[in-house]
């Protein structure tokens, strides 16, 4: 295919429309706006700024801007890119606004001759059950069949069956956390001049399994790690331009948040038969990949003991597993022990915190950030040296900033954003510390990534250090305990709102992590979910469910 670009150039558009949306956080937390912090709502980034801000960063944009440069035959067009971490539905007429604004770039940027479009996959806008299938009918139909559209897109994508129709390469991250978010849209970018010429022609396969998977990590030692494994052993065979897997979604109340093999080769057949062999085999070993979630008690419960194990509680060996009540008190009393640890390094000795992680109120998956749960569980139990990072909540903070650094002040912290995320915390807090809550990623997860949570605060209550900050954002290092001057080296027990991610960097730090699963709108209990827009039997929460799905 000959380039419409001036000399020859291959010019190509970078686009984007980026949410992850739990449909169960509606009824509490809103609609997904427009708010110009990513933190809060959508933020655009345009024109030149696109490539400013996401050159160099282990991002999409980023991994779709260094393999387009390494062709010095494309001209890259940035256009523009919309993009909030995750929340509730996405307002209607915000919704529409960015897809006009996308639409009105792209028609402005032609002549082109591909664009490479980041999207979530997990999208839904009022009245719209896959945001992503409309926007790329959409820009299809502006564009034409000629123009090459590709995207790159995070795991828990909800595939609806005309995504494979509607463009011409789709990959998936391989890993949870997304460490790969930069190799996974390079790698498809790669192949985007090739195509543009016609020298590469990737056909598409989904093949959907009735299953409904839960928001497991692939790192090794983890649930999903065999999974994980096996996609990149398929990606690797002859014939095959992407072979990922689209875990889905599940706190997506839409018809197909079910999982879907995602298989692009050099004929038809080959995606086909590639993508149902790999469908068979997970499907044959499904009941391996369903995790029993853990309690608030049980999961603080399994951490004291594991510091009793240590000798962070007790300064000599323990001839028997200590009884709950017994653990507690102990970590409550053993002052030598608290002096000992304070500002400890992770060494032999010391190991690093226990890290327990509040899945079901992660951020990343929609959920507000402001449960209570862990707080309420470790305060019963007078625990020393822990924090808990971040719980949101803007009304707090502006309170503890009118009053002052070393002030007292009456709170209600948290417990607004979901029904399910228990009642606030009331009492006295001790302010600590304030900040602008700017800080930039430093894990493998995202690095160079920056946010801004909006103004936060460091708060001590009931011998607990708790940041608070206005935004909405999951923990994926320790730096959003750092913007508030707590040091990870110096808590026993290190409490984070996140599901997942947050493993990329804390698995080096932490003797041992622990995933907790409270009532929550990110709850890995699904059965706990009114799923009342399923249209299919799903394993596990149909026991009957079978692969292949008859007529479908």
């Amino acid at each position: 295919m000959k380039s419409v670009g001036k000399e020859g150039k291959i010019r190509i558009a970078l686009a984007g429309l980026f949410e992850e949306v739990n449909t169960f956080a509606d009824e509490t937390m809103g609609k997904a706006k427009i708010t110009g912090n990513m933190t809060t709502g959508f933020q655009q980034w345009a024109d030149q700024a696109l490539i400013d801000d996401y050159k160099g960063s282990k991002t999409y944009m980023g991994g779709f801007i260094a393999a387009l440069e390494e062709f010095p035959e494309v001209d890259i067009v940035p256009t523009t890119f919309w993009s909030f971490s995750a929340g509730g539905t996405i307002e209607g007429k915000a919704y529409q606004q960015m897809k006009k604004d996308i639409l009105d770039r792209l028609a402005a940027s032609m002549p082109l001759d591909a664009v490479a479009l980041c999207l979530h996959g997990a999208g839904v806008a009022e009245g719209i059950d896959d945001a992503e299938t409309d926007l790329t009918a959409a820009i299809r139909k502006q564009l034409g069949p000629r123009v090459k559209v590709i995207s790159a897109q995070d795991h828990h994508s909800n595939l609806s069956d005309d995504d494979v129709r509607q463009l011409d390469l789709l990959s998936l991250v391989y890993h949870y956390p997304h460490i790969d978010m930069y190799e996974t849209a390079y790698r498809a970018a790669k192949l985007l001049p090739g195509m543009v010429k016609g020298d590469i022609k990737p056909y598409g396969h989904f093949e959907r399994l009735p299953l409904i998977m839960q928001a497991m990590s692939t790192m090794d030692g983890n649930l999903y790690a065999p999974i994980r494994k096996k996609v990149e052993e398929f990606s690797k065979r002859d014939g095959i331009y992407e072979f990922s897997f689209a875990y889905g979604f599940p706190f997506a109340d839409v018809p197909f948040n079910s999982p879907v093999v995602n298989c692009w080769a050099t004929s038809p057949e080959l995606a086909e038969k590639t993508a149902k062999e790999f469908a068979a085999l997970l499907w044959q070993y499904r009941d391996r990949f369903v995790a029993k979630p853990l309690s608030t008690e049980e999961a603080v419960h399994q951490a004291l003991t594991m510091l009793v194990k240590q000798g962070r509680i007790l300064p000599t060996e323990v001839g028997r597993p200590l009884l709950y009540d017994e653990s507690t008190a102990l970590l409550s009393s053993a002052k030598e022990e608290l002096e000992r640890s304070s500002g400890f390094l992770p060494d032999e000795k010391n190991p690093g915190p226990i890290v327990i992680a509040d899945k079901s109120d992660n951020p990343g998956a929609g959920a507000p950030g402001d449960a209570t749960h862990l707080l309420r569980e470790l305060i019963k139990n007078n625990v020393q040296q822990a924090a808990v990072c971040a719980i949101r909540d803007p009304e707090t903070v502006q309170k503890a900033i009118k009053a002052g650094v070393r002030k007292i002040i009456d709170v209600e912290l948290g417990g607004k954003g979901s029904k399910l995320g228990g009642a606030p915390i009331r009492g006295k807090a001790y302010v600590k510390s304030i900040s602008d809550g700017r800080y930039t990623i430093v894990s493998p997860m995202g690095t160079g990534t920056k946010f801004d949570v909006g103004p936060a605060v460091g708060l001590l209550i009931e011998g607990i250090d708790v940041a608070v900050i206005s935004g909405t954002m999951q923990a994926f290092d320790a730096n959003q305990m750092k913007l508030v001057g707590f040091d990870p080296q110096d808590y026993r027990i290190v409490v984070v709102k996140s599901a997942n991610h947050f493993r990329a960097w804390w698995t080096g730090i932490a003797s041992q992590i622990i995933d907790c699963d409270a009532p929550g709108i990110g709850s890995n209990d699904l059965s706990t979910f009114a799923f009342k827009r399923k249209t299919r039997k799903v394993y596990p929460l149909d026991a009957d469910a079978v692969y292949p799905e008859p007529g479908k």
